[in-house]
């Protein structure tokens, strides 16, 4: 009788937890003390009847897993997929129809770290563009106090995800850029390179301009990702816990546009002379970098504009609590199409 009470009692705690603290945000706002006292219940109810490691706690429905990683899994997903797709009838099925060459080798290394980068830097763009459709949106209603659409809403509160999912790629990227040299096609490419230049009588094929590209872009791409390692650690709930606002805005924002703007400019210094090659433009199609930065650059140019002093100080006091003289009318018209 004891245990089966201390399992209802266990079955009671879980269930308040889900309806107060995890399932129903909302009644967080209308009662602000019932995520307390939960708190409150957990430790005593702990004290009679602890958890085992290993038992499973009845439930009257079913946990999902990980609910929040749905759709930006989804959406990363079908990035890299598409991204794959596109780089595989650029690299392997036109040279394949065109010049009847076998570039089929390339699919396991190459063609998914040309994928890679190009979802890394999406991934990371999606993070800050819903910041500059909410200022949009505040400097046109000139009022905070006014709810967000949904879409923007919901995309606003999974930028967490898409930015640890673009660390994941990138993370990615870099591992499959080290591998370069261990393939078996690098060294024969490697002993054909070094046959050419000894048919041809060269003593030195040395290139100014392919070494400072190697150079500054490795050099970019490695300082990008230890900021974007930061960002995921500044992420992880007890770091972040430790952190004041200020701090925790510093290294989210401030950092991560940092971060977004080198990688961005690890893509266009990779790039560097290819921008205006007619060969690399197959079938009437940019190549990948190309493809990368947009995005990016859209959302750069967005964070600049937000930036200059005529709309950034309307921006500021707007978030401040400052109010443009609004009529009640259009303020409910508005809130009644969203």
């Amino acid at each position: 009788m004891t245990q089966n009470h201390q399992t209802q009692n266990q079955d009671g705690i879980w269930t308040v937890m889900l309806k107060d603290g995890y399932g129903n945000c909302n009644n967080l706002n209308s009662d602000p003390n019932a995520f307390h006292l939960s708190d409150s219940l957990i430790p005593q109810q702990r004290q009679r009847s602890p958890f085992d490691e290993f038992e499973c706690p009845h439930f009257s429905r079913k946990l999902e897993l990980f609910p929040k990683w749905h759709l930006p899994l989804r959406i990363a997903l079908i990035l890299n997929i598409l991204t794959f797709i596109y780089t595989f009838i650029r690299d392997v099925i036109y040279p394949f129809l065109a010049a009847n060459k076998n570039e089929f080798y390339r699919i396991p290394v190459l063609l998914m770290n040309k994928a890679l980068p190009v979802c890394a830097l999406t991934l990371l763009a999606l993070v800050y563009l819903p910041g500059i459709f909410a200022a949009s949106f505040q400097l046109h209603r000139g009022t905070k106090y006014m709810n967000f659409p949904k879409w923007l809403n919901r995309w606003m509160l999974m930028r967490k995800q898409l930015g640890l999912l673009s660390f994941f790629t990138a993370a990615l990227h870099a591992l499959y850029s080290l591998c370069y040299p261990m393939r078996r096609s690098y060294r024969y490419k490697l002993l054909n390179w070094a046959y050419q230049q000894v048919k041809q009588n060269k003593d030195n094929a040395w290139i100014e301009d392919d070494v400072w590209r190697m150079e500054i872009y490795v050099s970019l791409g490695i300082v990008g990702l230890a900021i974007l390692a930061l960002l995921a650690v500044a992420s992880v709930p007890s770091v972040s816990h430790s952190l004041n606002w200020t701090e925790f805005q510093f290294i989210q924002s401030k950092m991560g546009l940092t971060a977004l703007l080198l990688c961005t400019a690890h893509a266009l210094v990779y790039a560097w002379n290819k921008w205006a090659e007619p060969k690399l433009f197959v079938w009437y199609t940019p190549p990948s970098f190309v493809l990368a930065v947009l995005l990016p650059a859209f959302v750069l140019l967005g964070k600049v504009v937000l930036l200059l002093p005529c709309i950034s100080r309307k921006l500021q006091r707007i978030r401040r609590g400052w109010e443009e003289k609004v009529t009640l009318e259009t303020m409910n018209s508005e809130a009644a199409n969203l």
